[in-house]
């Protein structure tokens, strides 16, 4: 989780320093525009399109939800570390209870 924080802010910070670099620049170094289009040709012939954004946006953009999206892809496998290891603690715990279950049956016939 404090990878994922760590990340998130990073990106920010990232984030807000290239815009700054971006928005200095003159306009058409990152200024051609991009229009994005889909379309399903049997349900949707005219389809959606985007308006026109900046390339220096989409590339920052993207920069930033690439760092963000790797730090959860590092999260997933503690995730599933978590989940093995309280399944193993819920076994372990059933054991010692029949454990003891069994040791207070042998006690008792013991003593009988």
């Amino acid at each position: 989780m404090k990878r994922l924080i760590f990340a998130v802010v990073m990106a920010l910070i990232v984030f807000g320093l290239l815009n700054f670099v971006y928005c200095n620049l003159d306009d058409k170094t990152f200024s051609y525009p991009i229009v994005f289009k889909f379309s399903v040709p049997l349900i949707m012939p005219n389809g959606f399109q985007t308006i026109p954004l900046p390339l220096g946006f989409i590339l920052l953009s993207i920069f930033c939800f690439g760092m963000v999206f790797i730090a959860l892809l590092e999260t997933l496998p503690s995730v599933y570390k978590s989940l093995e290891l309280r399944s193993r603690n819920k076994r372990i715990k059933e054991l010692e209870r029949e454990l003891k279950v069994v040791k207070e049956m042998s006690g008792v016939e013991k003593q009988t």
